[in-house]
């Protein structure tokens, strides 16, 4: 268990507003509940000419309930997510991320996060990582894909 107490400071003046955040690190992600995520962080990154623009997750009940899934969040600058409405119990679902025009040529870290209908309401936060490297005479270079932005 991971405890943090930030302090929230507003340009309103007054007193400081403090913030207690408790979460749970899964150091094996295999190992989670109520759902397995595969993979468990998702690598669109691209070294060749090839261009990568989606990728797929599968989400794997092991709960003996049927789970409906709610995107929460993620940055739609960057790409889409589609995920399925539910999974039911011991069956495995997918859901597909896909990079939006504007993000091809960017290298980012993001993340994407989508709730359970569990009585916990158990939040999974997704990593998507994306490294560009365009080939030329045989060297990569690094894109940053912010350059003029």
């Amino acid at each position: 268990m991971i405890k943090k107490s930030p302090k929230i400071q507003t340009n309103e003046g007054g007193t400081d507003k403090m913030v207690r955040i408790s979460t749970h690190v899964i150091e094996r992600p295999d190992s989670t509940y109520p759902v397995i995520n595969t993979p468990y962080k998702l690598d669109m990154s691209q070294f060749t000419g090839k261009q990568v623009t989606r990728k797929t997750l599968r989400i794997t009940n092991v709960s003996d309930e049927k789970l409906d899934i709610k995107l929460v969040d993620y940055p739609s600058d960057y790409f889409t997510v589609d995920l399925p409405g539910s999974v039911k119990a011991g069956e495995t679902v997918e859901g597909e991320v896909v990079l939006v025009e504007n993000a091809i040529q960017k290298s980012f870290e993001k993340s994407f996060t989508f709730e359970l209908s569990d009585e916990q309401h158990s939040r999974f936060t997704i990593p998507v990582k994306r490294t560009v490297r365009n080939i030329t005479g045989g060297i990569g270079t690094k894109t940053s894909g912010n350059k003029g932005k």
